[in-house]
């Protein structure tokens, strides 16, 4: 089976940790977020992808390549301006018309969904485009889908216009859609174009089956600060990386070969990078610590991200922050919501503050 990954937005929303990468690229529990994708689509039988690139498209390719160590074919489809959800889908139509139903999945979400289950039951409705759907979690703002009791999508974020039906479902668009060859013919040839907000809208209107599929389980996007944070802790806490299953140490801690020790308090989810030193009388609460990173003396994290080779002053107190790699952070600081970063050539700087030889910005 085939599959598009659409990995080609510019990140606004995550900035600035996507200024030098693309925000698939960003490490989740110290792998890709990519690379989770990935493992999740050949997991169900997907053995060749195409993948959409804009902004900083090499931090992509040294990632992935051509797919083969991943066991995959990888194509990539470069737009020098964004082509929008279905503009590039419409270029990578060469690579995807012969192959029957596939994928299109966004690359800012982790999802315990069971895409086999999704595919076969669009093959049984014989839609066009099943949408995979999740009932709304509160205190999000994502455009409501209405569904009808049969399945069948009635509205996308209020396309086409028309009155709410008071019998519809409304339900969270999760980012995976399964496709047939056909929605090539509703795209228009060239130029730029959005699949929810244009072309299904479009075939609703003309009658064409537009089907829902609704996801109960585990699905978090990652594309804010706040939302990558959670996400990446959710993940964590639910075991759903089968990859970190050798570090299990005891329920919800997973430690990549070290030791910590006994006088450091932990509290689940965390996990521990290989090479990583943290120092007496800290205290590690829902964190995801990565390789090489080194932590000091009465420390205090709390669901926090620290990325890489970063480092933690003695006595630091951290909560939702992220850590990016590099970064020392001074000791004795206390922060909060912030994202602390060591970038040359940053732009935005103004709306950063300094922190002794990093960058601080607030969310």
């Amino acid at each position: 089976m085939r599959a598009m990954l659409l990995a080609a937005g510019m990140g606004e929303r995550m900035r600035p940790l996507t200024e030098a990468r693309a925000k698939p690229s960003l490490p989740l529990l110290n792998r890709p977020i990519i690379a989770h994708t990935l493992d999740h689509l050949k997991r169900y039988g997907v053995d060749e992808v195409v993948i959409n690139l804009h902004h900083q498209p090499e931090s992509i390719r040294a990632l992935v390549g051509d797919g083969s160590r991943l066991g995959l074919k990888v194509h990539y489809s470069e737009e020098p301006i964004i082509l929008g959800t279905a503009g590039g889908l419409k270029k990578a139509e060469p690579i995807l018309r012969d192959a029957g139903s596939f994928i299109m999945i966004n690359s800012d979400f982790v999802s315990d969904c069971d895409l086999g289950a999704v595919v076969a039951r669009h093959r049984e409705t014989k839609a066009v485009a099943t949408l995979v759907l999740t009932p709304p979690r509160p205190g999000t703002d994502y455009g409501v889908v209405e569904m009808d009791d049969r399945g069948r999508i009635l509205r996308l974020a209020g396309n086409p216009p028309g009155d709410p039906d008071p019998r519809a479902g409304r339900y969270t668009f999760t980012g995976i859609h399964i496709l047939e060859p056909e929605i090539f013919d509703a795209i228009p040839a060239k130029g730029k174009a959005e699949i929810n907000g244009e072309i299904y809208p479009r075939l609703i209107g003309a009658g064409k089956a537009i089907n829902g599929f609704i996801h109960t389980g585990l699905w978090r996007e990652l594309g804010t600060p706040l939302f990558y944070i959670e996400g990446s802790l959710a993940w964590l806490k639910e075991g759903k990386d089968r990859s970190l299953e050798p570090l299990r140490a005891s329920e919800g801690v997973y430690l990549d070969h070290v030791t910590v020790r006994s006088d450091v308090h932990v509290e689940s989810p965390i996990l521990v990078g290989r090479g990583v030193s943290v120092g007496p009388k800290s205290s590690l609460g829902s964190v995801v610590i990565g390789k090489q990173v080194r932590i000091g003396k009465g420390c205090s994290l709390r669901s926090t991200i620290v990325w890489d080779g970063a480092r933690v002053g003695d006595g630091a107190r951290l909560s939702e922050c992220i850590v990016t790699s590099g970064v020392y952070v001074p000791p004795a600081v206390t922060l909060s919501n912030k994202i602390i970063l060591r970038v040359e050539g940053l732009q935005g700087k103004k709306r950063l503050e300094r922190l002794g030889g990093c960058w601080v910005a607030s969310f």
